[in-house]
């Protein structure tokens, strides 16, 4: 039912995808894997007619949906967000009246209940609910238009672990074709019956059948198979370049020749390892080591009694009180729309409170991570982003590098660059920013497993004050966290090991 036909594209001088053919039928499951930046979403885009390719051609028959990686920054500029608060439309509204679904209210009840919002209904107003709350009613759309083909970009980022775990069985279920890219490896485990990996190095795909884990196990074999193939190449080599100079030496130019031919073969078998060798090469993995920021006085945060009314008598923060210790890793958690963000938004100076107040230690720095890259201008280059920064003795080029951020990359728009490879870059420029406080909202949203992994080190190492949104339990759990405040009840305490339970969850 699609056709991918020769399909490649560049951004400038830099080429994402080359010569791609692939072929996807009806009914079948594919995740599309591959490092961050390596063209995942705009292989994606180009299928959903969003992105042109510089050549080659797509044909499908059929219906199509396609869920945006960056759907969290889209809903503010789309309907679902230019509502009129005082028209007081509904999500059974919005959804049959101004999408055109035919469907039931309770249709729409019921997978409003699969994806954790039980205490909304299809008569809930649009206006009063969340951002993460808004995605969601996002994806039931999509979902309800029930499609011959679903293209989903990362479809489980914005979700708690209840509806992300069902989005999975639901995707095992749906009797048509699904595409989806997925950092969370229990959805690509999950129903999935092929691998397209994007090779970031030779710009192409390539196929394996089964789900992600087998994917690994095949790749594995692969690698053992090529790492045997090129120590045979190298003795090959070796063998046939010493008997080329054992003939050398000798007088006759008859032998001369002879040497001559094998030098000539040794030289054309060391090509051949060469290109082996090129094969295993592993894919560039960041370097992230966070400078180490001045000191702050002993108490860092001070807050007392914050409450945060977005419509009059909707409550969406009601009695936030706690404090945080200098060093200290603190971390809020809580289930999407019991205001998170909006506490992280308020600290950060980005947003008012209703009442209450705060106050920062003396001598703190804070720096803040936006799970919506508040921090970065989308109609400017990469090196424009991150000109005014004090990078000190810092050199710009190097340590962007660190983050993978190389080459013609630093002159392309930040809207041109991938949900993984604007991740990287707002936490470059946090880190470069020698802060000694940072607020971090969901920072492993768009990084592969490896990246995840890489940052938690660099921030175990950090020796400022962390204070964390995040959706990943086990990121949590390693981070080394000594205090919460649980949401929405707003109590504060110490950390307890059962409290890695609510992660995602509550």
């Amino acid at each position: 039912m699609l056709s991918i036909n020769a399909v490649s594209f560049s951004r400038g001088e830099r080429d994402i995808l080359k010569k791609i053919n692939l072929f996807l039928g009806q009914g079948e499951k594919i995740g599309l894997v591959g490092v961050n930046g390596a063209g995942k979403s705009t292989l994606l885009k180009i299928v959903a007619g969003i992105e042109e390719p510089d050549l080659g051609s797509i044909s499908f028959k059929g219906s199509m949906s396609y869920l945006s990686q960056e759907i969290h920054k889209e809903i503010v500029n789309n309907e679902i967000s230019k509502v009129n608060p005082k028209i007081k439309i509904t999500i059974g509204e919005y959804l049959i009246i101004e999408k055109g679904l035919e469907v039931d209210e309770w249709e729409i009840n019921k997978l409003l209940g699969h994806m954790n919002m039980s205490d909304k209904n299809s008569n809930s107003v649009l206006s009063e609910l969340s951002g993460g709350q808004k995605i969601k009613v996002e994806l039931i759309r999509i979902l309800l238009e029930k499609s011959d083909l679903l293209i989903l970009d990362e479809p489980t980022n914005f979700l708690d672990i209840p509806s992300a775990q069902w989005l999975m069985q639901y995707l095992v279920s749906y009797p048509n074709a699904v595409l989806v890219v997925s950092h969370d490896l229990r959805v690509m485990n999950k129903g999935i019956s092929k691998i397209w990996y994007l090779n970031e190095r030779e710009q192409n795909v390539e196929v394996y059948k089964g789900n992600y884990d087998q994917f690994l196990k095949l790749m594995e074999l692969k690698e053992e198979g090529l790492v045997k193939t090129l120590k045979a190449q190298e003795r090959k080599a070796k063998r046939i370049y010493e008997s080329a100079k054992v003939l050398a030496g000798r007088g006759s130019s008859k032998e001369k020749k002879k040497a001559a031919r094998k030098f000539e073969q040794a030289e054309k078998v060391r090509e051949e390892a060469k290109r082996t060798e090129e094969k295993l090469v592993k894919s560039k993995k960041m370097k992230i080591g966070i400078p180490t920021p001045p000191n702050s006085a002993r108490l860092v945060l001070k807050v007392e009694k914050i409450s945060k009314e977005y419509l009059k008598g909707t409550k969406v923060l009601k009695d936030v009180s706690f404090e945080i210790e200098r060093k200290e890793k603190f971390a809020i958690i809580g289930k999407n729309g019991v205001g998170k963000t909006t506490l992280l938004k308020i600290l950060a100076g980005k947003l008012k409170q209703t009442k209450g107040k705060y106050s920062w230690g003396l001598g703190t720095n804070v720096g803040y991570y936006s799970q919506e890259y508040e921090d970065l201008n989308y109609n400017k280059t990469v090196l424009e982003n991150v000109y005014g920064l004090d990078w000190g003795d810092i050199d710009r080029r190097s340590f962007l590098g660190r983050f993978l951020i190389t080459g013609e990359m630093v002159n392309q728009k930040v809207k041109t660059l991938s949900g993984g490879e604007k991740t990287r870059l707002a936490l470059a420029k946090i880190f470069a920013g020698r802060y000694n406080v940072l607020l971090l909202d969901e920072p492993t949203t768009y990084l592969d497993p490896d990246s995840q992994r890489i940052l938690l080190e660099a921030l175990k190492e950090y020796k400022g004050t962390i204070l964390l949104v995040s959706h990943e339990p086990e990121f949590v759990r390693q981070l080394g966290i000594d205090k919460v405040l649980l949401m929405p009840e707003e109590r504060y305490s110490y950390f307890k090991e059962e409290y890695i339970n609510l992660v995602g969850i509550v």
